[in-house]
């Protein structure tokens, strides 16, 4: 039997599937739209504001910024509104296809070119919810494919070269979402550790010049442009507020539904934990490294999820540790030399994925933790209908809107000039740091403020159901715009 003909063959396959279910699954996220009114703007030369006032200081309401500059270069190129949603699918599906690629590279080159069966990489394409996030319009896809390539590069550093290209890859991951930070910290201790064994400093010089060179100044931008350190989502998300319980549940859930994942933590903590062998000499990938290494990938991203409380969307905050976690089955079947072990593993995993038990709820928009994909796909097409009709209304004035949620579509279409974020206050540094009385829904738990956008001098309210906490608003008006199919409802908040 050529195995390389067979590996390679299933890898391929696994790809295929993957990118195939992603394309199926195209749709574009609600927070999406958020990211391509930046780069919008940015692209049009009004800097990396989400709104067109003067008078407001900048609000860094994106947490993507490779992302949000990715998107803002396809703009300046002649990327139209449509378009651009489209082609951050695509983007999206490729990093997905790739993540899948990456495995089966790391489980043939793990084994020597013996392995049989890409374990990891068919387990990954048959994971729902990975290939339905990745053409969300996000950088979810393209943060799990750095976060692997971190980890690849983690399992056997050789030079000072490779230390550069894995602080290169840890800067793009921390410039793609604030939680890169965590992968980075986990690779610059194995970098510590292999500079002090080695008597290599050159290891720490190569890691952290990308990281003196591009990140801090970076930084050093942010601040002087925004204000403040960390980005306004951090306060809108409550980030200093930790919530382990509900990240628990969160946690939970999540390995209930892909429950085959947990057959990786088994041989993860036994082979992390105990004392270092003999083979280490035959191969490093027989050794202990890359067990500790999963496990510090894995166990120190997790812990985050856990105190942070997980995210609304059901199981976005878990795909960057599934790549690794899935990898140590290959790990395994590379320690257990048994014939039948990666085919079984495999098939194990990819029905269990397959044929997976969801929580109840998922479809509700109600429940703290939902399938985004379920509840804004029937309203992508009325919204960008009604948006499009109210462009060329609101074109050339002042119009200022409240928007919630999926609204972010409607004001990114719409071209209204201001747009207040009134749910999480993701785009608003008022809303976002207003104290939370009870935690609730993850990012929407902030109280309500009608005072504070009419002081805002806002028009119109797009959420029609919006209630103030420091009283009902009683003095907004229902008004509705004949905008098709059916017409698009909003509250007169201020008659200017």
């Amino acid at each position: 039997m050529n195995r390389r003909a067979v590996f390679w063959t299933l890898a391929a396959l696994a790809v295929l599937a993957a990118v195939g279910q992603a394309w199926a699954l195209r749709w574009t996220c609600d927070d999406a739209f958020i990211s391509f009114r930046y780069a919008q703007h940015f692209a049009e030369g009004h800097g990396l504001v989400f709104n067109l006032d003067p008078a407001e200081a900048p609000v860094e309401g994106y947490t993507n910024f490779s992302w949000t500059m990715l998107l803002a270069l396809a703009v300046s190129l002649g990327m139209t509104d449509g378009a651009l949603a489209a082609g951050a699918s695509a983007w999206g599906i490729a990093c997905h296809g790739g993540v899948v690629l990456l495995l089966a590279a790391m489980a043939w080159r793990a084994s020597g070119g013996r392995a049989l069966v890409p374990v990891a990489a068919v387990g990954y394409a048959a994971i729902h919810h990975a290939a339905s996030l990745a053409p969300a319009g996000l950088e979810t896809a393209l943060f799990v494919l750095l976060v692997t390539a971190m980890l690849r590069a983690c399992l056997a550093l050789k030079c000072a070269r490779a230390a550069w290209l894995l602080g290169f890859l840890g800067v793009l991951a921390a410039l793609t979402r604030p939680d890169g930070a965590i992968p980075c910290a986990v690779a610059g201790s194995f970098v510590l550790h292999d500079a002090w064994r080695r008597g290599d400093w050159r290891l720490v010089a190569g890691y952290a010049a990308p990281f003196l060179l591009v990140f801090a100044p970076y930084l050093l931008w942010r601040h002087g442009y925004y204000g403040h350190w960390l980005p306004n989502t951090f306060y809108a998300k409550s980030g200093a507020d930790p919530h382990p319980a509900a990240g628990f549940v969160y946690a939970r859930d999540f390995f209930v539904c892909y429950w085959p994942l947990l057959l990786g933590f088994p041989p993860l903590a036994w082979f992390a934990l105990r004392k270092p062998d003999l083979l280490a000499a035959i191969s490093p990938y027989l050794g202990r490294r890359p067990w500790l290494a999963v496990l510090g990938f894995v166990g120190s991203y997790l812990a985050f999820v856990l105190w942070v409380g997980g995210d609304f969307m059901f199981g976005r905050f878990l795909l960057p540790i599934l790549p690794a976690l899935l990898f140590a089955l290959d790990l395994w079947c590379l320690r257990w030399r048994a014939a039948w072990l990666p085919p079984a593993l495999a098939a194990v995993v990819v029905l269990g994925c397959v044929f997976r038990v969801e929580p109840p709820g998922l479809d509700d928009p109600r429940n703290d933790v939902s399938d985004n994909r379920r509840i804004s796909l029937p309203w992508i097409e009325p919204f960008r209908q009604a948006s499009e009709w109210l462009r060329p209304v609101f074109a050339g004035l002042d119009v200022r809107i409240a928007i919630a949620g999926g609204h972010a579509n409607v004001a990114y279409r719409s071209r209204a000039p201001i747009a207040v974020e009134c749910a999480a206050g993701l785009t608003d540094a008022h809303i976002a740091r207003l104290p939370v009385p009870v935690r609730g829904k993850r990012g929407h738990d902030k109280p309500r403020d009608p005072a504070y956008l009419e002081r805002r001098g806002v028009h119109f309210m797009l959420e029609t159901n919006y209630q103030g906490d420091f009283g009902v608003v009683d003095t907004w008006r229902d008004v509705m715009f004949p905008a098709p199919p059916v017409g698009f409802p909003m509250r007169l908040v201020t008659w200017d």
